[in-house]
């Protein structure tokens, strides 16, 4: 049987390292709110106030919180329409 070797430069190694802890710090299919929305997207929460009256966004209400998924807010970054 041969063994395959090949080298990973640490540069490859780090990034990867970065972006899989992004990714355990904030799970997908979480819901985020109003100011968590604002953070992603990096823009004032009146923004996301205005893409939800423009109806550029797409939400959900729990009660007087207005909640949202990545990939809607990402949707509405795109200028493209958010599946439902």
């Amino acid at each position: 049987m041969t063994e395959l070797r090949f080298q990973i430069p640490d540069e490859l190694v780090d990034t990867i390292a970065e972006r899989v802890a992004e990714r355990l710090e904030r799970p997908a299919e979480a819901w985020l709110d109003v100011d968590a929305a604002a953070e992603y997207v990096a823009a004032p929460r009146s923004r996301i106030y205005d893409w939800i009256a423009q109806e550029r966004v797409e939400c959900r209400r729990d009660g007087r919180r207005v909640l949202f998924r990545r990939e809607w807010l990402d949707a509405a970054l795109g200028g493209t329409e958010a599946t439902k």
